[in-house]
């Protein structure tokens, strides 16, 4: 039996997938590296085939061989690394795309993929940090401006999302999805200027009359103010312990990476963008031990509150 015409096989494979039967060509593409496996543009068409269709695994699976075949191939990995946020698995999508900045620091997608994946991770420093990359790359890029626009949302910047998506609907103001995101900000915007009101707040027309409240010490027993004493003695304690360790937690940890990426500024973009990601695990684990010490630092204030009002009357 005669082998087959291989490049007539490809090429009916990629006219059915530019037809969108995706479905047929698979059968065209297989057919092929049954014959060769070593195909790395066939490897490349048939992923893309079982990526639309949903077949996800399967798509990685030949993403997977295309990057075996072409290991310094950026545009495999951030594949691979799309296919990864649509399995909603953020931590493997960040790994494979952190691995195509390192390749490319050109790669616009990497970061755009990159921002989903650590929006996914709830890692929302990280994720305006690379749209912002993707957006330094291409200014007009709707899908970033958007996605930046949605991460700042959830951040609770309101007005910082609202400049973003207006950005996108001056590119395209038919831009549907920026166009809902716009009035959610400012419908947001709207609650927080609300809850914000520097010149107290209004009474009903009628005055309400309301006894006047004394606030003075409780009479304390001496044993009783002892005890308060050494509470207090204690919380200080604590107070000043926390905050030193806040102190030095900024110093030996994060102030570093602050150093780290102004050493990486004099370099070339490719560097920065290399040492930006590299470093980010670093300082996630460090801003995480600054608000576990902020955190213990509140809860004393509130249970200096809360002392203050068990030894004051009304």
């Amino acid at each position: 039996m005669a082998a087959p015409d291989l490049d007539s096989l490809a090429k009916e494979g990629r006219q059915l997938f530019r037809l969108g039967k995706y479905q047929e060509s698979i059968p065209i593409f297989e057919r092929v590296l049954k014959h060769d496996p070593d195909q790395a543009d066939v490897h490349d068409a048939v992923a893309m085939a079982y990526f639309i269709l949903k077949q996800y695994d399967l798509a990685i699976e030949h993403f997977n061989r295309v990057a075996q075949l072409q290991p310094t191939n950026a545009k495999v990995h951030i594949n691979i690394g799309a296919v990864y946020n649509r399995k909603e698995e953020f931590q493997k999508a960040s790994e494979v795309l952190k691995k195509a900045v390192a390749k490319d620091g050109k790669a616009v997608e990497a970061y755009y993929n990159l921002g989903i994946a650590y929006r996914g991770l709830k890692q929302f420093p990280m994720a305006v940090n690379a749209y912002k990359e993707a957006l330094r790359l291409n200014p007009k890029m709707l899908d970033a401006l958007q996605n930046l626009g949605n991460v700042l949302l959830e951040m609770n910047n309101p007005k910082a999302a609202i400049e973003q998506y207006k950005k996108a609907l001056d590119l395209n103001p038919k831009f549907v999805r920026a166009q809902r995101g716009l009035e959610r900000a400012e419908e947001a915007q709207g609650k927080v200027a609300a809850s914000f009101n520097p010149f107290g707040r209004l009474v009903a027309e009628s005055p309400t009359k309301q006894a006047p409240i004394e606030f003075r010490p409780k009479n304390l027993s001496p044993e009783e103010r002892l005890a308060d004493r050494q509470i207090l003695r204690r919380m200080m304690v604590e107070f000043q312990s926390t905050g030193q360790q806040m102190m030095e937690h900024l110093r030996d940890a994060v102030i570093d990476d602050v150093i780290q990426l102004n050493r990486g500024v004099q370099q070339s973009t490719k560097e920065i963008s290399k040492l930006l990601f590299s470093t980010q695990d670093k300082f996630q684990r460090s801003l995480k031990k600054f608000h576990e010490l902020h955190n213990d630092l509140q809860k004393l204030s509130n249970e200096l509150r809360k002392h203050e009002a068990e030894v004051t009357i009304r």
